[in-house]
């Protein structure tokens, strides 16, 4: 392998330092002719990270046997009744205090002081019976509705109080197809919550 000379070497370091010393005369000539100019500022605010908290999975409470007809339940975030479609009904004899009733999913969220979030849940999730003892099958969950403590009719959309928290309930509908035996029936509800 042969070597370049050396005075080549330093003849084009040398014209290389030539053109490096005659931008700025070049940059200068540039903005005098017309060329543009431009500066700006930047700035950052910090704002602290938000954290979700699962308080209780969205609870169907204990569903009657379906029979061949199939049915629906519906729990509505915001402390609404259960509401029962098709051959759907609560298994829960009236006077027992320990049967599970329907309630939504709760959790806290918290963040920065007064700053607006939103809550994004997924289109449908899947409950599992409790008695996992029987073969039970998984059951889709569809219709998830948001509602936050701070702002109730806004859905989705809440305000972080002045300690940097607040509450929010999801809901969703229960499809109980034919044959589906009597079983308790919870949903874990993944969420994403967002400043904005």
């Amino acid at each position: 392998m042969s070597r370049s000379p050396v005075l080549p070497v330093a003849a084009g370091l040398l014209a290389a330092g030539a053109l490096v010393e005659g931008a700025p005369a070049l940059a200068a000539d540039g903005v005098a002719e017309g060329g543009t100019h431009a500066a700006g500022v930047a700035s950052a605010t910090v704002v602290d990270p938000l954290s979700v908290r699962a308080l209780s999975d969205l609870d169907f409470g204990s569903v009657g046997d379906v029979g061949a007809q199939g049915g629906s339940l519906m729990v509505l975030p915001g402390g609404g009744e259960a509401r029962y479609a098709g051959a759907a009904h609560s298994a829960c004899p009236a006077a027992e205090a320990e049967c599970a009733a329907p309630h939504a999913a709760r959790l806290r969220v918290e963040g920065q002081p007064g700053r607006a979030y939103r809550v994004v849940v997924p289109e449908s999730v899947l409950a599992h019976a409790a008695d996992t003892a029987a073969e039970m099958p998984t059951l889709p969950v569809t219709g998830l509705t948001v509602r936050t403590d701070s702002r109730p009719q806004a859905g989705a959309q809440g305000v972080l109080d002045e300690a940097g928290g607040d509450g929010f309930e999801i809901g969703g509908e229960l499809r109980i197809p034919p044959g589906t035996e009597a079983s308790h029936y919870r949903a874990q509800v993944p969420v994403i919550v967002v400043y904005g």
